[in-house]
């Protein structure tokens, strides 16, 4: 055994405890920096996914109204009732017997799960106090620090007024403005500001209309 290292391992020779424990403990960290990873990724997609689904949802509900008050013969000056904190706007379709309601409602002890309604019924039959309408949209954020969800510009007004600005845009027919946010799960948030031109109206339309009775009091 002259000329032999004792300190030299042998091929059939195994590894020390420390040896294993080392190893585990390194694997163990890359295991946890891979899992993390992975996690990570997993959140980030499923973020996206459900942006991205509520900002289709929004735009679908926006499209299931957007004829009717493209096309609307009188629009109402935007209004919250006391009994539930709802913001309502009522519009005449294109038939002036048309009524139509917009309804933001307010979720209960949340400000961030409203529900966008769109109510429907033919002038001199409205709806009964507390009628649900038809879904457009949910999860919307309904914080009082937010600007109007509904904002009425009159025919003749000039909403882009300012000294930068100028004041050559008035109004020729009525524009209901809407201004939504949805909160999706995660925090995440998608907002939407659209004006839509109520194209049978005029200077000429009065404030008042039938479809009126539709709202609460």
């Amino acid at each position: 055994m002259s000329g032999r290292r004792f300190s030299e391992r042998r091929g059939d020779d195994g590894f020390s405890l420390a040896e294993v424990m080392v190893t585990m403990g390194i694997m163990s960290v890359l295991l946890v920096l891979f899992t993390g990873a992975i996690l990570q990724v997993y959140r980030t997609v499923t973020a996206t996914e459900t942006l991205s689904d509520a900002q289709s949802q929004l735009a679908r509900a926006f499209q299931n109204f957007d004829r009717q008050l493209r096309y609307a013969s009188w629009i109402a000056t935007p209004g919250t009732y006391s009994g539930d904190g709802a913001t309502y706007v009522e519009f005449a379709g294109p038939l002036t017997t048309d009524c139509y309601q917009l309804r933001l409602q307010p979720g209960a002890g949340s400000t961030n799960a409203g529900v966008l309604q769109l109510l429907t019924w033919t002038a001199g039959s409205p709806p009964a106090p507390g009628t649900r309408g038809r879904t457009i949209a949910s999860q919307i954020v309904t914080d009082s620090s937010r600007p109007p969800y509904f904002e009425l510009q009159s025919a003749g007004a000039q909403p882009y007024a300012s000294a930068s600005v100028g004041n050559e845009f008035v109004t020729a027919n009525q524009r209901l403005r809407i201004r939504l946010t949805a909160q999706v799960t995660g925090g995440g948030t998608t907002e939407i500001d659209t004006t839509f031109t109520a194209l049978n109206t005029s200077s000429d339309t009065k404030a008042t209309n039938a479809c009126s009775a539709g709202r609460p009091t």
